[in-house]
């Protein structure tokens, strides 16, 4: 019978600290990735940033760890002025700006199952952080918000034909788009999200047990 394997991924340990802690995960391994688990059903994987890093390590968990399931966790940049600072939502469909349909000359597209009680976003990863408005306002009408993973790991779950969910908390905005101000962000948001984010996981363990 299969454990119903859960893994959290995260893009750095900063995003991830809160949840290793809240969850009461322990250390397992430090390469080729940095591994936590909870009980035999449960992990948290530091994947990397960008869409390439993220695809590796949902592979390394879905091939090692016979994973059944990943929930993408971490912060991400709002692309409409409605979503303010640590808004929390789950992604139902993320476009690859990494791979273009030959003959609609669009990204690809992937759908992502809902998480209830939460608000439904669109994400566009991307190869590199949006700074300015005028970056921001080019993706703004294809997506509600914008990160650098979400993509890699969502085709990686494709490939194994596996479930991958995403839960995403706005860490910056037009106005907070310097480094310092999304690491500050992060730091600040990770913390506050987290208990609320960490019911939602809880969720999602109890509907696989």
């Amino acid at each position: 019978m299969s454990r119903n394997i859960l893994v959290l991924q995260f893009a750095t340990q900063l995003e991830a600290k809160p949840f290793i802690e809240a969850l009461r995960l322990s250390p397992l391994q430090q390469k080729p990735f940095v591994l936590y688990s909870g009980d035999s059903s449960l992990y948290a994987i530091i994947g990397g940033i960008g869409i390439t890093s993220a695809a590796i390590a949902a592979t390394f968990v879905y091939t090692t760890l016979n994973a059944d399931k990943i929930l993408n966790i971490g912060a991400a940049g709002a692309l409409t002025p409605s979503l303010p600072l640590g808004t929390i939502g789950t992604v139902t469909t993320v476009f690859d700006t990494t791979r273009f349909d030959f003959d609609t000359e669009k990204p690809f597209t992937y759908a992502l199952p809902p998480m209830d009680t939460v608000i439904q976003l669109t994400c566009v990863s991307v190869t590199k952080p949006l700074r300015t408005c005028e970056e921001r306002d080019r993706f703004a009408p294809t997506a509600d918000i914008v990160d650098m993973e979400l993509a890699g790991i969502a085709r990686a779950s494709q490939k194994f034909s596996k479930l991958c969910y995403a839960i995403k908390y706005i860490s910056d905005t037009p106005q907070h788009n310097t480094h310092e101000d999304i690491v500050q962000n992060i730091i600040t948001l990770s913390h506050s999200t987290a208990p609320e984010i960490v019911a939602y996981i809880q969720s999602l363990i109890a509907e696989y047990s």
